[in-house]
């Protein structure tokens, strides 16, 4: 728990003093500085957010794209953990393992995508935009 906070502190850290080089307009620096956060097992959605925008105004669509996949597969672990966690103390690991896998079945419809909570169904759609945009 204690490395979860020193990590969480760095990691504010580091988006306090980009968010400082973005509004001073040193945008090498806010990039550098937010690319080491997302490089970071630990889900921060501003530093997501703050590169996909500054990604896109910059029409550098490829490197958007990485941060958006980066960011859905980080939130998407992080999601799995802590649902493994928190059911894991009233569900031995069999069950736990099937009720997975009916959830699954039931939410996974041929005309329907299964429902993520946010970021990570924001930066789904985000991702087709910008598939779209690569694909012109």
């Amino acid at each position: 728990m204690a490395r979860n906070y020193r990590l969480a502190l760095k990691v504010e850290e580091r988006n306090n003093e980009a968010r400082q080089a973005e509004q001073a307009g040193n945008l090498q620096k806010a990039i550098k500085l937010y690319e080491q956060n997302i490089k970071e097992a630990y889900a921060d959605e501003y530093a997501f957010e703050r590169l996909m925008i500054i990604y896109r105004k910059q029409k550098q669509y490829k490197d958007e794209l990485r941060v958006i996949n980066r960011g859905i597969d980080l939130f998407e672990q992080n999601l799995n953990e802590h649902l493994k966690q928190s059911l894991s103390r009233h569900i031995d690991g069999k069950k736990l393992e099937l009720l997975s896998n009916a959830i699954l079945k039931k939410t996974s419809s041929k005309t329907q995508q299964p429902h993520f909570p946010d970021p990570i169904d924001k930066w789904m759609k985000r991702r087709e935009i910008v598939e779209e945009k690569l694909e012109k």
